[in-house]
């Protein structure tokens, strides 16, 4: 009889090296990039990719939060209608709280990917701490911070 093969994976993984790690952690906040070294081009390029994302993460919030004004005029509408009974006032009271529900979940991804942002940011800023692609990535990176902190949520690394 043989070996099990998971067995055999855990010998090949023992014999190599580790890997520096790119991603984030299996949980929220988890930011595993302290030790991952970057050349100029790949820098640039993870520094566009991290503000891209933090930018539209912003732009998702704004508009989410028209949509949940947008839902209570239409609730507004619903309730005054005389065509309309309590079943249909339901169901759109029912619809505007999984927007809002859905709004933790955006701050939290925001959160997470402006974390991200800040450790590209430090960890580029030896390199690029001149170049125009840093000075934004540190602009937007301020903005979700103020967003952040207007909203309760606490910034920690």
């Amino acid at each position: 009889l043989g070996e099990w093969p998971t067995a055999k994976r855990a010998a090949s993984r023992a014999a190599s090296p580790p890997r520096p790690s790119r991603a984030t952690g299996g949980q929220h906040g988890e930011v595993c990039l302290g030790e991952w070294p970057m050349a100029g081009a790949d820098a640039v390029k993870q520094l566009k990719i991290k503000t891209s994302a933090v930018s539209r993460l912003m732009k998702d919030r704004v508009a989410s939060d028209r949509e949940i004004e947008g839902q209570k005029e239409r609730i507004g509408k619903v309730r005054s209608d005389p065509e309309k009974d309590e079943h249909d006032v339901a169901k759109q009271e029912e619809v505007l709280a999984e927007m809002v529900a859905g709004r933790a979940d955006e701050l939290c991804r925001l959160k997470d990917f402006a974390l991200e942002l800040d450790s590209v940011v430090e960890l580029t800023k030896a390199d690029l701490g001149s170049s125009e692609e840093h000075a934004n990535a540190a602009d937007v990176f301020g903005q979700a911070a103020a967003i952040l902190k207007r909203e309760g949520v606490e910034l920690e690394d």
